[in-house]
């Protein structure tokens, strides 16, 4: 009888072991899933923009400094004016280069005089000669005297000119439109030739000098020598401004940077020398070029990647190769195509292979309003 009792137990163990484990089997297992916000990958055309800092630099600067000697008799600008080309600055003592010409006028006249009279003799003594009344070598004596007055004749002129350009030397004018700086001499100071006077800048046009990598010359040679290359920068105030390179310099090798400086036309003077301003400059086109957010493209021990979300809604990793960026937009040169969706936000739980739930990107931003 007890054995037949602990056969009916032992029974009962088992089944009941066995129903345990087909119900444990029969229980779902959880999924792991990522909640992600979608893009799509599409094609468009992309500028190729390059940003650089640049500072302001005056078109042009002009040391104004005195060409004679004499006291500065007067100052007919004040430190800061804007003047006009040839506008009368500076006026120095004139009296002595006045008389110095006037001595030159009158040495003129009388060696002009003295020609004359060498040319009459000359002509009678030639006259005399062929006649017979006078001896060949007298008629020589009257043209060489007559050659020597030709020769004072044309020292003289000289000498006026000189006279008459130091004379114009006592009024110094503006060799340009621009603004002054600081003025460094007074009325009644004594000046000696090449005493500093004041700096004369323009800056309209004003430049911006800039620096760029090495690796973008070829491109900025290219658009320079075909149709020029156009840079746009903002001024203080917030204005857009529009300029063209004109210049690019040799490769620094400490830097590996090229110099360039942009011309702009600075019509309402928003550009002062000496300021530090953001330019930009597109440099090519890329042409229907596959393009994704930049926050769509991250970058792994492999290199950039992006998770791609297939039609079973099944994240998978693609590695890309990236090309350029503008304004937040990636071009994609190889690894995806167009039209494909790529996880846009929620990469940090996310694993290669992981099934994704979609979020609407719309309903998301009005439920956080």
């Amino acid at each position: 009888m007890s054995a037949r009792l602990f056969l009916c137990l032992a029974c009962a163990v088992l089944l009941s072991g066995c129903s345990g484990e087909s119900e444990e089997a029969a229980a779902p297992r959880s999924v792991r899933t990522a909640l992600v916000t979608l893009t799509v990958s599409e094609t468009r055309d992309v500028p190729y923009m390059l940003e650089a800092v640049g500072t302001v630099e005056p078109s042009a600067s002009v040391n104004i400094v005195s060409r004679t000697t004499g006291e500065l008799q007067e100052v007919l600008v004040r430190d800061g004016e804007n003047v006009k080309k040839d506008q009368l600055l500076f006026v120095i003592e004139k009296e002595p280069y006045e008389i110095a010409l006037h001595q030159a006028q009158a040495k003129l006249e009388s060696d002009k005089a003295k020609l004359t009279k060498a040319r009459d003799d000359y002509s009678r003594a030639q006259k005399m000669t062929q006649k017979g009344f006078t001896s060949a070598s007298e008629a020589e004596t009257s043209r060489v005297t007559m050659v020597s007055a030709q020769a004072d004749v044309r020292t003289d002129t000289a000498a006026l000119e000189k006279a008459e350009l130091d004379l114009s030397y006592c009024e110094v004018r503006a060799p340009m439109n621009g603004r002054l700086g600081d003025i460094q001499v007074d009325a009644g100071n004594v000046l000696t030739a090449q005493d500093l006077l004041v700096v004369l800048d323009a800056f309209q046009p004003a430049d911006i000098t800039f620096s760029v990598p090495e690796k973008h010359l070829p491109l900025i040679r290219r658009n320079v020598a075909a149709e020029g290359l156009g840079v746009s920068a903002s001024s203080k105030e917030g204005h857009s401004l529009s300029g063209n390179v004109i210049f690019v310099g040799n490769v620094d090798a400490d830097t590996g940077t090229v110099p360039l400086k942009a011309r702009f036309s600075n019509d309402k003077i928003e550009l002062w020398p000496g300021e530090f301003l953001r330019v930009h400059l597109q440099l090519d086109t890329r042409k229907n070029a596959v393009t994704v957010p930049s926050r769509a493209v991250m970058l792994g021990p492999d290199g950039p990647f992006v998770y791609v979300v297939g039609d079973d809604n099944t994240a998978r990793v693609r590695l890309v190769t990236t090309d350029i960026e503008n304004e937040g937009i990636t071009v994609i040169s190889s690894g995806l195509k167009s039209g494909e969706r790529v996880v846009l936000e929620g990469h940090v739980r996310l694993t290669d292979g992981m099934p994704v739930r979609i979020q609407d990107k719309k309903a998301d931003e009005d439920g956080r309003q």
